[in-house]
């Protein structure tokens, strides 16, 4: 299933002209996908080792297959000639849609695809009779925060001293 868009973009000089689909993830792709998002987590600075380290582990094939069981719209990847890009993946909770995580390949950031994502996961909140999208980013984590603002979100709150020991900035968006 296309959720949200289909585009033909120029990405890098390995990529002339890309063919972007986002979709729904399916069970087969769970692997993949699952080394996608620990690839995208490991490097960031932005969280301690045990941060990385236990939300890894959240995200392995079997538990991504769980998800989309429960709930089909809950990881969407990009997929670029073929080949996973980006994933987002979320939950949804008595009408709000809690979004974990969304990420990139470094080699298609910075070309749109995370805020293409966002409006993909923003465009599965009537099926899921969601009026609201939340999430947070650690407070350093320029780069997410200025894709979520670009996607209509908003700051709502700070957390000191939470999840992990970090610091967080709260955002949403209401639909």
């Amino acid at each position: 299933m296309n959720l949200h868009l289909r585009k033909k973009a120029r990405v890098s000089s390995k990529f002339e002209n890309i063919d972007m689909k986002i979709r729904r993830l399916e069970s087969r792709e769970a692997d993949v996908i699952s080394e996608l998002v620990t690839g995208v987590i490991e490097p960031l600075s932005y969280y301690n080792a045990r941060a990385r380290k236990e939300e890894k582990a959240k995200y392995s094939p079997e538990n991504l297959r769980t998800l989309i069981n429960e709930d089909p719209d809950s990881v969407l990847i990009a997929v670029a000639n073929g080949e996973p890009a980006g994933f987002c993946i979320s939950k949804y909770d008595d009408g709000l849609i809690w979004l974990s995580w969304f990420g990139t390949r470094e080699e298609f950031r910075k070309h749109g695809i995370g805020k293409d994502l966002l409006d993909a996961l923003e465009a599965t909140a009537p099926n899921r009779r969601a009026h609201k999208i939340w999430c947070d980013t650690r407070t350093d984590n320029v780069a997410s925060q200025r894709v979520l603002m670009q996607a209509g979100f908003r700051k709502a709150g700070h957390f000191t001293n939470h999840w992990y020991g970090h610091d967080y900035i709260i955002w949403e968006k209401h639909l």
